[in-house]
C-alpha cells in the first residue's frame, strides 16, 4: 500500500428510478453525485434497484452498478462493474440453496459481487455464511444496520470475503445519511480499473461515523477529508503491524468466529504475534470524536492464511444432482396430490348439490 493514495468511496445509494416507485426521494443523478464529490468522495456509484445508472458514463472513472433483488425479506447485492441487469429473483424467501442460486446467476454478470446488508429483516443469517460461496464482499458496515457477525461467520468458514462499507442513502437532503459509512481504498486514481483491482485484492478498509446529530455537510467534508491516516501495515515473519498518523482510542484484533484476541489503547503503532491456529486476524481502530471516544471505527481487511501466501481461493459450492431430482420428483408428486384431491372435492360437492 502506498499512504498517499486513500480514497474515500461510496457504492450504495440511490436516486430518482422507476418513475419514482423506488425509494430513493425525487433526488437526481447528478444531484446525488455532485453532493458526495463535494464532501470529498474521489469513487462514487449510484446503485439504484435493477438499474444500471448511466451518468458519466463515458468517462474512466465510471463503474457501472446497481442493487439486485426485490423480495421482501431484502435478499439484496450489489453488483460493482455489472455488464447487465438480473431480472431473476426469488421474491417470497428464500433458503439456501436458493441463496446460492441467486449468486451463481449474478457472478458472471459482474466485476465484482456483495452481499449488501445481509443482518436487514434477517434477509442472511450468520450460519448461511458457513455454507455460501461465490461472491467476493460482504457489506459488513450499512448506514441503517451493520452485520459483523456475517462477516466473521465466513471468515471463519474459510471465505476470502473482504468488507464493503456504505450508505444506502435514499434521500440526500437528509445530511444524516450521508458520509456515515464509506470505504476507504488504497488506489493510484479513481478509474475502474484501478479501483475494481484495488477491492478485490482487499486494499481497503471501512469506515463506521458516528457525527454529531444535526451535523452539516460542511462539518462532515471536514472530517472526511481529514481522516487519520493508515501509514503502514505489514506481516513480517509472525507479526502483523499497522501504524497512524493520529492517537487511536484503541486497537483491536479479532481472529476466528469474531474472537478478540488483542486491545491496546492510545496508540500510534500495534502489533500482533500471528499464532498457528489463527486462520484470519482482523483489525478495528478506534478514534475518539466529540460525541464519543470511539465514535470514528476503522475496519480493516482480515490478514488470512494461505498454504501459499496468495488470497485463498473461494469455495464452490457444487450442485447435489441426486438431491435435486429427488426433491423435483417430491415436489411434482405433492402438486399432483393437490391436484387430484382438488378435483375430487369440486366433484362430490357437485354430485352432493345435485342430491
Amino acid at each position: 500500500m502506498d499512504s498517499a493514495q486513500w480514497l474515500p468511496a461510496n457504492f450504495h445509494m440511490h436516486s430518482r428510478a422507476w418513475g419514482g416507485l423506488t425509494n430513493g426521494a425525487d433526488t437526481r443523478d447528478h444531484e446525488v453525485y455532485d453532493t458526495y464529490k463535494k464532501i470529498g468522495f474521489g469513487s462514487i456509484a449510484i446503485s439504484n434497484y435493477q438499474k444500471i445508472n448511466a451518468l458519466y458514463s463515458d468517462k474512466a472513472f465510471y463503474i457501472p452498478a446497481y442493487e439486485h433483488g426485490y423480495g421482501i425479506y431484502k435478499n439484496h447485492h450489489l453488483c460493482l462493474g455489472a455488464k447487465k441487469v438480473v431480472w431473476y429473483d426469488l421474491p417470497y424467501g428464500q433458503n439456501i440453496h436458493h441463496k446460492q442460486y441467486i449468486l451463481n446467476r449474478l457472478r458472471p454478470t459482474t466485476d465484482i459481487l456483495s452481499i449488501n446488508h445481509p443482518s436487514f429483516f434477517k434477509g442472511y443469517m450468520p450460519e448461511d455464511f458457513t455454507r455460501l460461496t461465490g461472491y467476493d464482499g460482504i457489506e459488513v458496515l450499512n448506514g441503517y444496520r451493520n452485520s459483523i457477525p456475517h462477516w466473521d461467520s465466513a471468515l471463519s468458514a474459510g471465505r476470502p470475503a473482504f468488507i464493503f462499507a456504505d450508505d444506502d442513502m435514499h434521500d440526500i437532503s437528509v445530511p444524516d445519511e450521508i458520509g456515515r459509512r464509506f470505504l476507504v481504498i488504497n488506489s493510484p486514481s479513481n478509474s475502474r480499473s484501478d479501483i475494481l483491482s484495488a477491492l478485490k485484492s482487499g486494499k481497503a478498509y471501512g469506515v463506521y461515523y458516528q457525527g454529531d446529530k444535526g451535523e452539516s455537510l460542511t462539518e462532515k467534508s471536514e472530517k472526511i477529508n481529514h481522516l487519520p491516516v493508515i501509514t503502514t501495515f505489514d506481516v513480517k515473519n509472525d507479526t502483523l503491524s499497522l501504524t497512524i498518523d493520529s492517537t487511536a482510542y484503541e486497537v483491536r484484533f479479532y481472529g476466528q468466529h469474531g474472537r478478540l484476541l488483542k486491545k491496546k489503547g492510545g496508540i500510534r503503532k500495534a502489533f500482533y504475534a500471528l499464532q498457528e491456529d489463527d486462520s484470519y486476524v482482523r483489525a478495528v481502530i478506534l478514534f475518539p470524536t466529540r460525541s464519543s471516544h470511539e465514535g470514528l471505527q476503522y475496519f480493516l481487511n482480515p490478514v488470512l492464511r494461505s498454504k501459499d501466501g496468495k488470497k485463498p481461493p473461494m469455495p464452490q459450492a457444487e450442485i447435489n444432482q441426486t438431491g435435486t431430482w429427488l426433491s423435483r420428483i417430491g415436489l411434482s408428486l405433492v402438486a399432483l396430490t393437490f391436484i387430484w384431491l382438488s378435483a375430487r372435492i369440486i366433484k362430490w360437492r357437485k354430485e352432493k348439490r345435485k342430491s
